[in-house]
């Protein structure tokens, strides 16, 4: 994947937020201030906009330096720096090899900025297995990735605005485990 397909999955997933608002913040209305959804809209219209395209790398740089800009909440810091990481590592033309490599700096660039483990219902419940998914698997397919967020569903949150509501938390999906979902999707969509 080079940086001009790179750059068209981007701009893609303005549409897939457009879309999933309303799921996102209906989420987020059950274990959080109810914002996930438009803020993340926000952030990639802003990417469709701003993002205009280079090698990988560059294309995963502004990508990261746009969603921090733009996405209020944890999740702007959290998936922004994740992106500028995850241009470290990128090569030119990223292979499967490669994509597991950036979905591990992604896993463990959520894990230190948000002090954040498995089991504790957030992002980084997806993000932490979907290189070892792209690993047994060979793909990312949406409905893999779905079972992951999914498992958040019977988790108790203990990070986060969500952990205010503690054993209420069970019984939803966390909301940034959903996102979460369609960026790595994205990334990995096409992947052989």
């Amino acid at each position: 994947m080079n940086g001009d397909k790179l750059l068209e999955k981007m701009h893609g997933l303005k549409s897939v937020f457009d879309e999933k608002e309303s799921e996102l913040t209906g989420l987020d209305r059950e274990i959080g201030d109810g914002d996930h959804g438009v803020n993340m809209k926000r952030g990639f219209s802003a990417v469709h906009e701003k993002v205009s395209g280079g090698t990988a790398p560059e294309v995963l740089k502004q990508t990261g330096m746009t969603l921090m800009s733009s996405i209020g909440g944890a999740s702007g810091p959290l998936y922004g720096f994740s992106f500028v990481k995850m241009s470290d590592v990128a090569k030119e033309d990223i292979d499967k090899e490669n994509l597991m490599e950036m979905l591990d700096v992604f896993a463990d660039t959520v894990a230190s900025k948000g002090k954040v483990e498995g089991g504790e219902k957030t992002m980084y419940d997806v993000i932490s297995k979907s290189a070892e998914l792209l690993k047994e698997s060979g793909a990312l397919k949406l409905d893999d990735l779905q079972a992951l967020a999914q498992e958040t569903e019977d988790m108790i949150a203990t990070k986060g605005r969500a952990a205010y509501f503690k054993e209420q938390s069970k019984g939803t999906i966390d909301p940034g485990a959903q996102s979460a979902v369609y960026i790595i999707h994205a990334l990995g969509e096409g992947m052989e």
